[in-house]
């Protein structure tokens, strides 16, 4: 009884998260959330099966059995198109794509034909063909499962080193909620994997709570996520061409001469050094485009040609090194460490410290603290003899 409740709740959990999903209230992400809730859907139908079938002598009916067993052809494309989505601005669906599904519509018309047949007829297959085909059914889906989940990774990963090209903050757009979904994920395919083929006692006795666990921490995280690519139309496009090609080592001519590089630079360094556009936390590639009066994509070039860093590279190092500045300045010494980080453009403790640490080696403690043992060491200066 206790693990049909624990299904049951898992399930219904996992329904009202693909309805929230699909539904999308914060109009955010919104064809990966909608790609997200199908294979929620999908996932809630394979619990709701585990829940019916840990409770005999009750039975689900076999029309039931088929549909949840269909579902789970369409959860992993389902999931990869969802991680596709979102690491890809403005990205449209092509008809390729439904290549994806093509398990999913096999299986589908096999279950139509077996369904409809009448039991006494023949079977359509030799028995030993369709035990093998069984056996393929069962372990393809398996297979599938990793591979998709191994191609959404290698996607966010990805994602996770490209948003640095446009991005100055990534702590709201990383996506590190979803690389903790894919790790849950891996969790709860564990469990399954262990019903099947393991059979490990303890873990099967502790399987339908791990779902329930995992599928509370899915919830947490999905429901926490900002828009990725808040840009307008135009600049979506923009950002799209910069990740998909490399704004340097291209056979193509430079989009900048050499003359117009070194103005551009000497312009982005005034800009930086006496208007202190870092100190915005929302710095972004588009924005500071415009303060510059060029494209994106002269921007991207200029930060890679000119400078040869990303633009998250770029702007940080100001920061930081305004952040050394407030750290060893008497009138800032009132300022505890996110202070300075805030003072210094940075949007949160934990990128600050990672930043700073980047760049200098140092945590910013150990820097101010160390900055200022040298000074109290130094011996003071003596003015000269008057001749």
């Amino acid at each position: 009884m206790q693990e049909l409740t624990l299904y049951t709740l898992a399930a219904g959990s996992v329904f009202l998260l693909a309805f929230l999903s699909v539904a999308n209230p914060k109009g955010t992400n919104d064809a990966a959330n909608k790609w997200l809730g199908v294979f929620l859907f999908s996932f809630g139908c394979a619990l709701l099966e585990r829940a019916l079938l840990s409770s005999p002598p009750t039975r689900p009916p076999e029309a039931f059995i088929v549909m949840t067993e269909l579902s789970r052809f369409a959860l992993a494309p389902a999931l990869y198109l969802s991680v596709l989505n979102f690491t890809s601005p403005g990205r449209k669906f092509k008809k390729a794509e439904y290549l994806h599904f093509l398990p999913f519509l096999l299986f589908a018309l096999c279950s139509l034909i077996t369904f409809f047949l009448s039991p006494h007829a023949s079977p359509i297959l030799p028995p030993a063909l369709g035990k093998m085909l069984g056996v393929v059914v069962f372990l393809s889906v398996k297979i599938q499962v990793v591979v998709y989940w191994l191609l959404s990774y290698g996607k966010l990963v990805r994602h996770q080193r490209n948003i640095r090209l446009f991005a100055s903050a990534t702590g709201s757009i990383d996506l590190r909620w979803l690389q903790y979904f894919l790790w849950a994920l891996v969790f709860m395919i564990f469990l399954w994997f262990n019903e099947l083929f393991f059979d490990i006692t303890i873990i099967k006795d502790l399987a339908p709570f791990g779902y329930l666990v995992a599928v509370y921490f899915l919830g947490y995280f999905s429901l926490r996520q900002q828009e990725i690519f808040r840009f307008e139309k135009q600049e979506v496009e923009a950002i799209r061409e910069i990740l998909e090609e490399d704004p340097v080592f291209t056979t193509k001519a430079p989009r900048l001469s050499g003359e117009a590089v070194a103005a551009l630079k000497e312009k982005m360094r005034s800009i930086m050094e006496h208007d202190k556009a870092f100190l915005d936390q929302e710095l972004d590639l588009p924005q500071l485009a415009r303060r510059m009066h060029i494209s994106s994509h002269d921007l991207s070039y200029l930060l890679n040609a000119g400078f040869g860093e990303s633009f998250f590279q770029f702007v940080n190092r100001y920061r930081v090194e305004e952040a050394k500045t407030l750290l060893l300045s008497p009138k800032h010494r009132h300022l505890n460490v996110l202070g300075v980080a805030y003072e210094a453009g940075f949007s949160s403790k934990t990128t600050f410290n990672t930043t700073f640490k980047k760049f200098t080696g140092q945590s910013p403690t150990q820097f101010q603290r160390n900055a200022l043992a040298e000074v109290r060491s130094s011996p003071p200066a003596h003015p000269g003899k008057a001749g």
